[in-house]
């Protein structure tokens, strides 16, 4: 092992855990989960910046650009499946994932060049180490062009952070073993980018109340949570909530104002458009 991997061994080791080897299988587990709770507390100084990057995002959205999840690796992996899990359909959150290119700086220009990526759109990259060139190429490209660029690693002083205005960056501490990868930074990642997808859901209006009315009725499944949710917003019944959204061509924000107001259809539809999708405010503006 070189002089360098065991400097970085050093630097990772757990001071708490060097006895772990010795524990029983449940005392073990118990300091795995004591200290897996302090992943939470890495999170807590960084959410005015996690706020900056909600607004931003769905500032960006609201004025029709897009948002890129970008990154490599297991970060990219969670770039494509945050894109994935922001709402169902077409949108405009979009997951890039580097795969074998990832140390090809020239390539994460290429790539965002290649979906026409502009000073209208957003960036946000996930790189926990910040330092894979893909994602540098594509961070510098959102630079050049002026565009919100944010960030979450581990290293606030790498290249990556540096080329952006919104900088997350949880310190999540060595893991309890040394040796296994950054499970704690993983994550971590993995908890902003649910407070993220979350946030721009409701400020994009996918939200009412605490449910989620953006729902298309792609299968069977789907159709059926839609009426449940109908049912449950609207206070009806099931063949209420089912009338209302076979009338709305299944879509769940115009069945739930019928349900709600009395409204028809093409009125309930209307008065949506005027708000831009935000059920709580067509709500208040209905007569």
């Amino acid at each position: 092992m070189s002089t360098k991997l065991n400097g970085l061994v050093r630097e990772r080791r757990h001071a708490q855990t060097e006895d772990i080897d010795r524990l029983s299988t449940l005392d073990m587990l118990s300091v795995i989960h004591r200290d897996d709770k302090l992943i939470t507390d890495s999170i807590t100084p960084f959410l005015p910046t996690i706020a900056r990057v909600v607004d931003n995002a769905a500032a960006t959205l609201n004025r029709g650009g897009r948002v890129f999840f970008v990154g490599a690796g297991s970060s990219g992996r969670a770039a494509v499946q945050a894109a994935e899990e922001y709402a169902p359909g077409k949108h405009a959150v979009i997951g890039l994932e580097a795969r074998e290119e990832v140390g090809n700086y020239d390539r994460g220009v290429s790539d965002l060049q290649a979906r026409d990526y502009s000073e209208h759109d957003m960036l946000l990259a996930l790189t926990i180490s910040g330092k894979t060139p893909w994602v540098w190429g594509a961070m510098r490209h959102a630079w050049s062009l002026g565009s919100p660029v944010a960030i979450i690693t581990q290293d606030d002083r790498s290249e990556a952070a540096q080329l952006a205005s919104m900088v997350i960056t949880p310190q999540t501490g060595p893991e309890v073993v040394a040796g296994f990868g950054n499970n704690k930074a993983s994550v971590a990642q993995k908890m902003i980018i649910n407070m993220i997808l979350t946030g721009l859901a409701v400020r994009t209006g996918r939200v009412y109340s605490n449910l989620r009315v953006d729902l298309e009725a792609s299968s069977t499944r789907w159709t059926e949570r839609q009426i449940a949710i109908v049912m449950e917003a609207g206070d009806c019944t099931r063949a209420t909530a089912k009338a209302a959204l076979e009338s709305a061509n299944f879509h769940c924000k115009t069945a739930l104002l019928m349900v709600l107001t009395g409204m028809d259809v093409w009125k309930a539809r209307e008065l949506l458009d005027q708000n831009n999708g935000f059920l709580r405010v067509a709500l208040q503006e209905a007569p």
